[in-house]
């Protein structure tokens, strides 16, 4: 049997690119993803991972640039780096392009732009005071499950509108996310609770939902016409997975970095004017989505190296958002870093969450400076999710 011009082209490209040994997905490079997102940008712009079969981008401008060129990465045969995952969100905003993307991503910006979460601002308030009160009175709590996990847990099961418990909604998103890793032991143990939220979701009817919360919404496109009944079901994801996972991990690198440098706390407290930053340049040091994988449309070729049509490609948000070509010091916290990054994505797929998750940060922020002093951490204990990264837990106390 004689292999195809597209076999013998991928092969050619595997074996002149540049390779790196390492497994993405192993719990070494979980618990310490630093030195193995070095080794790929140092590799070169596109590198070839030969444990898994696909292609990696770990520098800023190469990533900033695929997620820039949809035309070429396209993300309809879905984010994940295996096909199961892959199929099972083939509904979601996440995994679409063109115009079927740009419908369901309005559908959800009518509840997630600026002008539209505004309203919430005063349930948000009141979710960060309480945390922040009850917190004070505790010589030292979880800075993960009792301080990061508040606010965007009470924010997203009262404004999505699904009767679903708090703990419920956490199972299923970081399960949903830990699934769009290879076919390795974490995937494989994830799947049956990843799939209840995709059970539940498929199950789910009007009269399940509030009236007057996000999901309603998408019943309502439907309504109308702009989606199926399927799609709006499918979309619910988009609310529930995105909306928690990500904003808590941020949030507690945000609190872990502020508690290990009180200088950086005490400018806070002094130039409140700098919060918005201090989220933004959280978020970059957290870089909580790993990266999400994309599928070449076309051939192209990136620092030399052809890249066929249909190749996967891993692209790392993570290692992009500690790149040294890119930033100075990125592994420094600093309130006084300028330009964007890549913790919430970039182009058309840019997390359609970010606004809520900035407001939910900043509020956070805004309680703190007026009522704590000092902020202390310790223990920190890592994340092992295929998709996620960040703090499973810490030890903190507030004065």
């Amino acid at each position: 049997m004689t292999a195809g011009p597209a076999t013998m082209s991928r092969r050619s490209a595997r074996r002149t690119a540049p390779a790196v040994d390492v497994d993405l997905y192993g719990r070494q490079a979980l618990v310490d993803p630093h030195p193995v997102y070095r080794r790929i940008r140092d590799a070169g712009p596109l590198v070839w991972l030969p444990r898994h079969r696909v292609w990696a981008m770990g520098r800023f401008d190469d990533v900033r640039n695929a997620l820039r060129d949809d035309a070429t990465f396209r993300s309809g045969r879905g984010v994940a780096a295996n096909p199961v995952a892959n199929l099972l969100g083939r509904k979601t905003v996440l995994s679409s392009d063109d115009d079927t993307h740009a419908t369901r991503r309005r559908i959800l910006m009518q509840s997630l732009m600026s002008r539209a979460i505004r309203p919430s601002l005063p349930l948000l308030r009141d979710e960060a005071e309480a945390t922040v009160t009850r917190l004070l009175h505790r010589e030292s709590f979880d800075g993960i499950a009792d301080f990061a996990t508040r606010l965007p847990i009470s924010a997203v099961a009262d404004l999505v509108g699904v009767r679903v418990g708090h703990d419920q909604l956490l199972t299923w998103g970081a399960s949903t996310f830990d699934i769009l890793g290879p076919v390795n032991r974490r995937t494989l143990d994830a799947t049956a609770t990843a799939l209840g939220l995709y059970l539940y979701s498929m199950r789910l009817r009007r009269s399940q939902v509030t009236p007057d919360g996000w999901a309603a919404t998408v019943f309502d496109a439907a309504d109308r016409g702009e989606i199926t009944r399927s799609e709006a079901r499918t979309m619910v994801i988009d609310f529930v997975a995105p909306s928690l996972d990500t904003t808590i991990l941020a949030t507690g690198q945000l609190l872990w970095s502020l508690g290990r440098d009180p200088q950086l706390y005490a400018q806070l407290r002094a130039e409140p004017d700098l919060i918005p930053t201090a989220v933004v340049e959280a978020v970059r040091m957290a870089s909580p989505v790993r990266g999400f994988t994309r599928t070449v449309a076309r051939d192209t070729e990136i620092g030399g190296v052809r890249l066929p049509a249909g190749e996967r490609v891993v692209l790392l948000y993570a290692a992009a958002n500690f790149d040294e070509r890119h930033f100075d010091r990125p592994e420094t916290f600093s309130l006084h870093r300028r330009g964007s990054n890549l913790g919430w994505g970039h182009g058309m797929h840019t997390c359609v969450g970010m606004q809520l998750s900035k407001l939910e940060m900043q509020t956070l922020l805004e309680v703190m400076i007026a009522r704590v002093s000092t902020i202390e951490v310790s223990d920190p204990q890592p994340l092992t999710n295929n998709c996620l990264q960040g703090f499973a837990s810490f030890r903190a106390s507030i004065t």
